[in-house]
């Protein structure tokens, strides 16, 4: 009886390991099944994840260069620590060596090694091969080390807010950087590769690389020099009035090649971080301002042009005017005078700005303020241009053609009111403001790749007229301080009061003051505006002829000399002298 039950339960047992084998077996059967047909895909990607690496081989980021080849913005090659998660052994070890030698928190770095479904993270990114050597001798299982390149600005705050800057990525955020993004960056390259558990390299075929296309170089139209000057002469002028800062363009009115845009204070790219963002702006095309008197050679300019008055008119000016609801009066004079045209401009008149204005008209008077380009942005290649503001002339209150004649209820950029100078200096053109000379890609040059025909908005008459009146306003009246010897000069000065913060009229403590102009007289090559933001000294200091006429004289007269200017001009003379 005992051996029967005994059978029996042994009988079970056997039945009972038969079907745990059965089911075993079935078991792995079905997992070849799946592994091998069903789901063969998907653990092949997963294999091939494991075991293929594409390795990224940034291409190098064209240079941006000045005129005359000096480098403004290149790249440096730096190491970047990376490690793929699925690689690291022992995610606790790793971690702490290399927070000790890369100077990082161990716990943020423990967290991305442990976390497994990653295969991709950066360690520490542009350090010195130094530090990457150091790394590389731990010889840590799933820790890489690749070249990186960083950006790097020799001339430090020259343009900087011209060239821009990139970030760590090494991609344009600002200036030509950003503006020039897909010219500069290139294409980078792959590096396809396969390795074994354990991280090392498998030499086959299924290693394939793509080879990068490096970025093209950007040639400026900047001389880097001139940029200098202007950069300390603006340093200068806003430390010793105790200015909020100062701006100056310098401009050929020939073709609209910008020579320089600078601005004081500034920055230096390669610490912008450390700086406000406020700096980052570029002044020369973001900063809005009402012109006061500069302002007043569109005016004239264009009532002669249009014929609204004559170049060689004479004047009776009383020394206040009424203009709808508001009275615009003389600084000094407090009697009338008869001025001649060319004399409104010579000695800033106010009245005389109002009495031209008015000849016009409304509508005559702003369709001229638009085509000198005014209310509208100059279109050139760069980021941030403000377009300014011009109301329509159906709009305006019965006083506005008043304040607009001298400058005031438009507010204009330092680059639109250089490039009208350039349109009395050129002859009557509008031309574009260019600041791309040369484009280096890697099998082909591409020069002056901003040209445009200029147009013709007034009669080189009428041009040639107003260039006499700046030319006298420089000789014997208000300018007089921006004169260079054996070098005529044309210019206007500003002085511009303010608006109150509220938007509710004007205050005499808070002035602009600018010194507009272009030279040599006969045959102008260079036009420059200088612009000081709230200058502070006595009442008899504060003007553009005392404030801003210096800057643009020690400007203009390196400017010539820098770009040979002045030597062209005195053989000009001797020859015209010999001929006679």
């Amino acid at each position: 009886m005992i051996r029967e039950v005994k059978n029996i339960i042994n009988r079970k047992r056997i039945y009972f390991l038969f079907f745990l084998f059965i089911a075993g077996f079935g078991y792995i059967i079905y997992n070849l099944i799946s592994i091998q047909y069903v789901y063969a895909s998907k653990y092949k990607e997963h294999a091939e994840y494991q075991h293929m690496e594409e390795v990224v081989i940034n291409a190098k980021r064209g240079k941006i260069l000045d005129r005359n080849g000096i480098e403004l913005a290149t790249s440096l090659q730096e190491k970047t620590v990376y490690a793929n998660p699925m690689l690291v052994i022992n995610a606790e070890m790793e971690a702490r060596a290399l927070s000790e030698i890369l100077k990082i928190d161990y716990y943020d770095l423990k967290s991305k090694l442990e976390d497994k479904q990653l295969g991709f993270v950066y360690v520490k990114r542009q350090i010195s091969s130094e530090t990457a050597d150091l790394v590389s001798q731990l010889n840590l299982p799933g820790i890489f080390i690749q070249n990186e390149n960083k950006r790097y600005y020799p001339q430090s705050d020259i343009a900087a807010s011209i060239i821009g800057f990139t970030g760590l990525d090494n991609i344009g955020l600002n200036g030509v950087e950003l503006e020039q993004e897909k010219l500069l960056r290139g294409v980078d390259g792959k590096y396809r590769i396969e390795k074994d558990i354990y991280g090392n390299i498998i030499p086959g075929e299924k290693n394939d690389y793509i080879e990068p296309v490096n970025g093209s170089d950007v040639v400026l139209t900047i001389d880097s020099q001139i940029q200098y000057i202007a950069q300390k002469n603006l340093e200068e002028v806003v430390q010793n009035y105790d200015a909020l800062r100062a701006v100056a363009v310098v401009m050929n009115p020939i073709n609209g090649e910008i020579y320089a845009m600078a601005a004081y204070p500034g920055f230096d790219l390669n610490n912008y971080q450390d700086y406000d963002p406020s700096l980052y702006k570029n002044y020369a095309i973001s900063y809005t301002y009402e012109p006061g008197s500069t302002f007043k050679i569109v005016n004239i300019s264009s009532a002669i042009n249009s014929g609204s008055i004559g170049i060689d008119q004479e004047f009776l000016l009383p020394p206040s005017i009424k203009v709808g609801d508001k009275y615009i009066k003389e600084i000094f004079r407090t009697y009338s005078v008869n001025y001649t045209t060319g004399q409104i401009i010579k000695y800033s008149s106010n009245v005389g700005a109002v009495t031209s204005a008015l000849a016009m008209g409304k509508q005559l008077f702003y369709n001229s303020m638009k085509q000198f380009g005014f209310g509208s942005v100059t279109g050139i290649s760069l980021p941030g241009e403000e377009p300014g503001l011009l109301y329509q002339y159906e709009k305006w209150p019965s006083s506005m053609i008043g304040a607009l004649a001298i400058g005031q209820s438009i507010s204009v950029t330092p680059l639109q009111l250089v490039r009208a100078a350039c349109v009395i200096a050129n002859g009557g053109y509008l031309v574009k403001p260019v600041i791309l000379k040369e484009i280096r890609m890697a099998n082909e040059v591409i020069e002056d790749p901003e040209q445009t025909d200029s147009l013709q908005i007034i009669s080189s008459q009428s041009a040639d007229a107003v260039k006499y009146m700046m030319l006298e306003c420089v000789q014997d009246g208000t300018g007089t301080r921006a004169q260079l010897e054996n070098v005529k000069i044309c210019g206007k000065t500003g002085t511009a009061q303010k608006a109150n913060q509220n938007g509710i009229g004007y205050t005499e403590k808070r002035v602009i003051t600018s010194f507009l102009g272009f030279a040599p007289y006969d045959n102008p090559q260079v036009a420059i505006l200088v612009v000081v933001d709230e200058p502070h000294g006595s009442n008899n200091e504060i003007w553009g002829g005392t404030v801003a006429a210096p800057v643009f004289k020690n400007i203009m007269s390196f400017s010539l000399k820098r770009l040979r200017i002045q030597q062209e001009n005195d053989k000009l003379k001797e020859s015209g002298e010999a001929a006679e």
